[in-house]
């Protein structure tokens, strides 16, 4: 299926109504390959997910969360932060990379190596930035379900604490945000959204 990217952008909706249809593994792969394409700050990719397409594997997040459509889905991302992104070998690593393709002059480079970061990921403060990066990799998987014809919703109520114990997941991971995702049973009249007048401040452009 082809879709113009601005047609894309207006017919997505958050869809917290799922049919019981599962999602072919090869669509799956094609979302989590729209994350792993995001852009990140010093390219560090900090995101990381976990999986959930069996009923038993959602039920455990189940006491987690508020709403029940987030589990009926038939596929659930939970959304992660690896701490481990942000210890100063890795930076150093990623660093390197952008060198070697050109991205980022050496001068460039030694700037942000010099700024003081912690060496273990225990000390590891998660900076404002990353979030920023893992919205944009969540963004991504959701224009994507959209083209694929799936619907998904943002979920950043629920417990990531319980979460992240009832998954069993590794210190380093921080669990930021749900992403059901699933055949839409419903389809949304559009949100009410401000005007390009109204969110265009008029100190540096009179294109409106």
């Amino acid at each position: 299926m082809s879709i113009d990217f601005h047609q894309l952008v207006l017919s997505r909706r958050s869809i917290r109504k799922f049919m019981s249809q599962a999602v072919s593994n090869e669509d799956l792969v094609l979302i989590l390959e729209a994350a792993r394409l995001a852009p990140s700050g010093t390219n560090r990719q900090p995101w990381r997910f976990v999986l959930l397409t069996e009923a038993p594997d959602r039920e455990k997040i189940a006491g987690a969360v508020i709403q029940p459509f987030v589990i009926e889905a038939p596929a659930v991302f939970v959304c992660c932060i690896d701490k481990g992104a942000f210890t100063r070998g890795l930076v150093e690593q990623r660093l390197s990379e952008l060198v070697d393709a050109g991205a980022v002059s050496r001068e460039a480079a030694g700037i942000i190596y010099r700024r003081k970061m912690p060496d273990k990921v225990e000390d590891v403060v998660i900076p404002g930035f990353a979030y920023l990066d893992l919205g944009i990799a969540i963004e991504h998987m959701v224009l994507q379900a959209t083209a694929l014809g799936l619907g998904s919703c943002w979920v950043r109520l629920f417990n990531p604490d319980q979460v992240h114990e009832s998954l069993s997941l590794s210190p380093e991971m921080e669990v930021v945000a749900l992403l059901p995702v699933g055949y839409p049973a419903e389809t949304p009249l559009p949100r009410p959204r401000f005007s390009s007048a109204q969110i265009l401040l008029k100190a540096g452009s009179t294109i409106l």
